[in-house]
């Protein structure tokens, strides 16, 4: 099997018997406003065969990763890096390094993207070694789906773009959300007018532009309407990405002429409530895909809306299967491109370094008052 090498030089693996300290940021499952930050240290010595540390260069922040927590029992996302009982470390996206390899197939100081806890450093197991990448296999990872537990070689990945990363990290996890919500969609729109709750959100920027700027080639008349807070619409007005944008408090502005499908960004049961008052049964359809409204007093209920909740990962795997993971990766990173070049001028690069830089911005994400046009690209040093 022809491996690529590495994408950048190795790094000065520690002395064989020293150990690592992982700084890990843990969370109180039970209040998420409660935090607390943790040295561990994991043994270079005794690791088994298969299993690397794998440094954490940095990671995007955004709503998405509250979702991870807010969703942490519902969905299973606390299993994936496990804490002491009572807390867990939320998921994050990112670039890292490998620290230390005890795999004949990668090498220290290759750099992956992938699924990371909200720590320094970490212990993964490494299987399914191919020349685009490798999965983890440990048994202390309660996955979900083998879609989150793949990490991209950094040296083989179309997608991949060192003058972009802060892009990357912040949108690649929540584009790819995107990019397979748009293809479910398409293949099952009749024709409704599309609703996109949470307008603003980067995982909604990205499903609109893709929905809105294939319509000429599938031959749709689908529109595109982002729902968002009055504050938000003249920024998501500038995007282009929507056909159509109204504020949370002009929901009556809705053609009760058309029929509506809604995707559902926020988890907020109040506004799905406002928007059924709005538009009665003109609503067919309600798709759940994410939890960027947490702290909502009403949360919506599925069985009663008769209401799907989109996976992205079941998604993921099934084109992966029918395009192979090649095609797929080279059809997203197409798609990615486009999307970019039109919000280039949209958001900003802003660095978090250090424990306390991260736990400020992980509250003021959690509270709300994060900019949204912020492209976080957070680092432990």
């Amino acid at each position: 099997m022809a491996l690529p090498t590495p994408s950048s030089a190795p790094s000065s693996a520690p002395e064989a018997n020293s150990p690592v300290t992982s700084t890990q940021i843990w969370l109180n499952q039970n209040n998420l406003n409660g935090t607390k930050v943790v040295d561990v240290q994991l043994d270079c010595e005794h690791l088994s065969e298969g299993e690397l540390i794998l440094e954490t260069d940095s990671f995007g922040f955004s709503a998405n990763n509250i979702t991870y927590a807010a969703l942490g029992f519902k969905m299973g996302y606390w299993g994936f890096f496990p804490a002491e009982e009572g807390y867990g470390i939320v998921p994050v996206w990112g670039f890292a390094t490998v620290k230390v390899s005890r795999h004949p197939d990668i090498q220290e100081g290759e750099k992956v993207f992938g699924y990371l806890p909200m720590a320094s450093h970490w212990v993964i197991k490494a299987g399914k070694v191919a020349p685009h990448g490798f999965s983890d296999i440990h048994e202390n990872r309660k996955s979900i789906s083998p879609v989150y537990d793949q990490y991209l070689r950094c040296s083989a990945d179309p997608g991949y773009d060192a003058n972009r990363e802060a892009w990357q990290l912040n949108f690649r996890p929540l584009y790819m959300t995107s990019f397979v919500l748009d293809d479910y969609v398409a293949e099952l729109s009749k024709g409704e007018s599309l609703l996109l709750s949470s307008a603003s959100s980067k995982t909604a920027l990205g499903t609109a532009q893709l929905l809105k700027d294939q319509k000429a080639q599938r031959g749709a008349s689908y529109k595109v309407i982002g729902l968002t807070s009055p504050a938000n619409v003249d920024m998501v007005k500038a995007t282009g990405c929507y056909d159509d944008v109204i504020s949370y408090s002009e929901l009556d502005k809705l053609d009760k002429s058309d029929t509506f499908w809604l995707l559902d960004f926020a988890a907020n049961g109040t506004l799905i409530n406002n928007i059924t008052q709005a538009i009665g049964d003109k609503l067919s359809k309600v798709s759940l895909i994410g939890a960027t409204d947490w702290e909502a007093q009403e949360k919506p209920n599925p069985k009663l809306l008769d209401a799907e909740i989109f996976f992205a990962p079941s998604r993921v795997k099934l084109r992966q299967k029918e395009w192979g993971h090649d095609v797929f990766l080279k059809k997203y990173a197409k798609a990615w491109q486009g999307f970019a070049s039109k919000v280039d001028n949209t958001f900003f690069e802003q660095s978090h370094k250090g424990t306390k830089d991260i736990v400020a911005l992980y509250k003021e994400t959690l509270s709300g008052n994060a900019d949204t046009k912020a492209l976080n690209v957070v680092s432990f040093k």
